[in-house]
């Protein structure tokens, strides 16, 4: 099956909200928002699914909406692109960084040279975070802004509704990309080309998108030691505690996620249990994962609609790349390339 790349290009600074509220009633009278670096899967894939079909029919709940609209095709992703180079995201804790590929393939040789666990290459993982190894401060910047609400109707300021937002800009052109596996044929401006400009993120801020023809990035099968989390690996709540016992995440970060906002039901989607984008994963815990899914009937069938996981699957969550020094291959945790 064809596999696209798909390019989206920030026009203007962003706002990739995750968890949280503006309400009063939840967050107190001074209420704040920060833009994350990455935006979520749903985030990406509700825009693509947007251009091709605009809102459509919305009774169904969102993801069952999202995987109709985008039913001929399959979301890998997010990495960072700037001068044709690519960035992958890495974590340790609350500390993020952007790093080349060269840096991305020392992981495992400081690893199986110090030790296993990363405590022991303590000083050179930091050096990768608070040193030149780390892109993150070369490519982005942030943007702080304070605003107030107004009752249009009265024409006053309303009561409690100051806020502080962080939006996230840019210090050189940095594009975000995915790969889409299937029919992407997205109606551009004219109708004709594929590309297009359209609102994304929080606040309808504006990319351009672009889809090119590309390289089959799929890896074929679950070869290599070591996996970087390209996207979010959602966790169901009954495996938990058996996939995160057994020292299976080399490094990164375990947290709740937020999935986003269902603008046609104006309310927050679902938020759930993941390993965050940038962690290191060996490949046991996928095999684990499998297995799991398994046993408690996470995974009945290969149909997508049967399958919650297999939806947030096909909408880019639970993307993992194998470090390799050679070439860049992608795959999903439960489902199995063919």
């Amino acid at each position: 099956m064809v596999v696209k790349k798909v390019v989206i290009k920030p026009l203007e600074p962003l706002m990739l909200r995750s968890q949280g509220e503006f309400e009063p009633l939840i967050t107190g009278s001074h209420t704040s928002a920060q833009s994350l670096i990455i935006p979520r899967p749903s985030t990406i894939a509700g825009m693509l699914g947007y251009i091709k079909f605009n809102y459509g029919n919305m009774k169904e709940d969102w993801l069952t909406t999202l995987t109709q609209q985008l039913e001929d095709v399959n979301i890998y992703g997010t990495l960072v692109e700037s001068n044709e180079s690519y960035f992958y995201p890495l974590r340790m804790g609350n500390l993020f960084a952007l790093i080349d590929n060269n840096t991305l393939c020392s992981l495992p040789k400081i690893s199986k040279r110090t030790g296993e666990s990363y405590e022991n290459w303590e000083k050179e993982i930091y050096d990768i975070f608070y040193g030149e190894k780390n892109k993150l401060f070369e490519l982005i910047n942030f943007q702080d802004r304070v605003g107030i609400s107004l009752d249009r109707q009265k024409k006053i300021v309303k009561e409690h509704y100051l806020y502080t937002a962080r939006y996230l800009s840019f210090k050189k052109e940095v594009n975000y990309v995915i790969f889409v596996e299937g029919n992407l044929n997205l109606k551009g401006d004219d109708g004709k080309t594929n590309e297009t400009v359209v609102n994304f993120g929080g606040e309808g801020r504006v990319v351009k998108i672009e889809v090119q023809d590309y390289y089959d990035v799929r890896a074929k099968d679950l070869s290599g030691d070591y996996y970087l989390a390209l996207s979010p690996i959602l966790i169901p709540d009954c495996i938990i505690d058996d996939t995160l016992e057994d020292d299976l995440i080399v490094m990164g970060k375990v947290d709740k996620i937020s999935l986003g906002f269902d603008i046609a039901h104006h309310r927050r989607k679902e938020m759930l249990t993941a390993i965050l984008e940038g962690s290191v994963i060996k490949k046991d815990l996928v095999e684990k994962y499998n297995d799991l899914a398994k046993k408690y009937n996470i995974v009945v069938s290969s149909n997508p609609n049967d399958n919650i996981f297999l939806r947030y699957e096909k909408i880019g969550y639970n993307t993992i790349s194998k470090i390799d020094c050679s070439k860049l291959e992608v795959r999903k945790i439960l489902t199995k390339e063919s």
